[in-house]
């Protein structure tokens, strides 16, 4: 790791270039909703990873944010797959509220930690690879989701493409508590369970409520979660009916699904497919769909072998890296780590979210993208060594 210092060096002196980038892209909100925010920003992307030699293609949606691919060829052994994705779940307007700013050591603004920053510290991973004239492996690719916050629906079958021909997985995801990463994640399901019923003017007596079944729908599902088993259900959105002075004759609810492994996600689902078939008012109908939208990713010996790797780096870069618990949330690494390749997840900055909003701990750019930047170095020592 001779070159290890230097990457550092090289980066601490940038310390400031990384965080007016940070700020330029925080700037633009991107919302998993607001496509035409998400195409803005991304546009910036596509021109930082073309300045560092990579090509692009830009992967057109009609609804979502478009999907980027940057790649580059190499002299070196291995093909790196990386994750970013260019939507946040800041709603558009946040940025009235938690204005893009710099205090006390830390960056706030929305999407600024999950998963702006990692964007800065990938970039800046790259940088300082290219500064020092390394060129270890034979190929690096950048997947830039636009819909990862909604699940990935269109962007899924694009990385499991890219991951087909994987060596590894590096996902940008933010650093856990401690600066701790990520070798294994549960499944993440969204369900959603759109109810009919019958309309009538509220003076007549007559019709069948849809609100009212889906009343009845969700006491029965918040009574199926177990946390002690780490099967979670959350009925997150709910909309329904047309005018205060009607018997409402639709609803519908958006559901979260957690569970640690495929079997009790599998459980899970049928749990809810039993509510969604049971009627609590008659003359109601209720119809379910979607499903686990991100499947289990498994804790294996290569991931670990990863790890250990990161850790031996960050033990020169003065950092204790610990592995953190297995996270209830699910990341764009899910697809190729459930497809066996070897995944390292929770590579961004440190950071989170205090009542101002999202924050990132303006040092830990240059320390997390000095890490990256020697992780991806000795990646191809990992090349035959299983």
């Amino acid at each position: 790791m001779a070159m290890l210092g230097s990457y550092l060096d090289f980066l601490k002196a940038r310390q400031n270039e990384m965080t007016g980038e940070l700020k330029r892209y925080a700037a633009i909100e991107s919302c998993s909703r607001d496509k035409a925010g998400i195409d803005r920003v991304g546009a910036l992307v596509v021109k930082a990873w073309e300045e560092l030699g990579f090509t692009t293609r830009t992967i057109a949606q009609a609804e979502s944010g478009n999907h980027i691919v940057a790649r580059s060829t190499g002299k070196g052994r291995g093909r790196l797959l990386c994750h970013m994705h260019l939507d946040t779940t800041d709603p558009t307007g946040t940025i009235a509220e938690n204005p893009v700013e710099e205090r006390d050591g830390r960056i706030y603004g929305p999407g600024v930690i999950d998963m702006k920053g990692g964007w800065v510290v990938l970039l800046g991973a790259f940088r300082a690879l290219r500064a020092a004239g390394w060129d270890g492996l034979a190929s690096a690719t950048i997947f830039v989701c636009g819909d990862e916050e909604l699940g990935s629906p269109t962007g899924r079958p694009h990385i499991e493409e890219e991951a087909r021909h994987a060596d590894w997985q590096l996902i940008m995801e933010p650093a856990r508590e401690g600066g701790r990463l990520l070798i294994s994640r549960g499944v993440v399901g969204a369900i959603y369970l759109t109810i009919s019923g019958q309309f009538a003017p509220a003076t007549s007596g007559q019709g069948a409520s849809a609100v009212v079944e889906a009343a009845h729908k969700i006491l029965a599902l918040e009574r199926l979660s177990d946390r002690s088993r780490e099967r979670l259900l959350n009925v997150g959105l709910i909309e329904g009916g047309s005018a205060r002075q009607a018997v409402p004759a639709r609803a519908w609810l958006s559901i979260d699904l957690r569970a640690p492994n495929q079997k009790d996600a599998e459980e899970l689902v049928a749990a809810v497919r039993a509510v969604a078939d049971k009627v609590w008012t008659p003359g109601t109908r209720t119809v379910m769909s979607g499903g686990i939208t991100r499947p289990a990713f498994p804790r294996n010996e290569e991931s670990l072998r990863m790890l250990r790797m990161a850790q031996e780096v960050g033990h020169e870069l003065g950092l204790d890296l610990e592995e953190a618990p297995t996270s209830r949330g699910g990341s764009d690494g899910s697809f190729g780590a459930a497809m066996g390749v070897p995944s390292l997840d929770g590579l961004g900055p440190r950071g989170g979210r205090d009542d101002r909003g999202q924050y990132v701990i303006a040092d830990s750019l240059a320390e997390r993208a000095a890490l990256l930047a020697g992780v991806i170095e000795r990646l191809p020592e990992l090349v035959g060594s299983s």
